[in-house]
């Protein structure tokens, strides 16, 4: 007569990858800059706001030339979506320091030719 043994064997499965943590407004916009610059946008990123909608971040980031919003999907950790807008300019009339130097510079050697010419004309 044979008898059969039952053994209870524990089924211990290891995972060598690190817990997956929650994301937060710091982890979603590094996410969100680093893809960022890896579509080409390099120069100046600054986050400006991120905010939770139910299963989707989403993150403003500006720069000198263009507004970018990226929605980010919390359960997944991928970017569900992005856009990249020129910035509106609230101000039309911009100085650029180079430009006024030009135009001072220009004007000067004008009054000063004229201040030399007149004169040797009898004007």
């Amino acid at each position: 007569m044979s008898v059969a043994s039952q053994e209870t064997v524990t089924n211990a499965v290891t995972s060598t990858a690190p817990p997956v943590k929650d994301l937060n407004a710091e982890t979603v916009t590094t996410m969100a800059t680093a893809f960022l610059k890896r579509i080409g946008h390099k120069g100046g990123l600054k986050p400006r706001r991120v905010s939770l909608e139910g299963e989707v971040y989403t993150v403003e980031v500006e720069t000198k030339k263009f507004t970018a919003v990226v929605r980010i999907g919390s359960s997944s950790r991928e970017i569900r979506e992005y856009d990249v807008q020129p910035k509106s300019e609230e101000n039309s009339f911009s100085v650029n320091l180079r430009m006024l130097i030009i135009v001072f510079g220009i004007s000067a050697g004008v009054a000063a030719a004229f201040h030399f010419i007149f004169p040797m004309l009898g004007l």
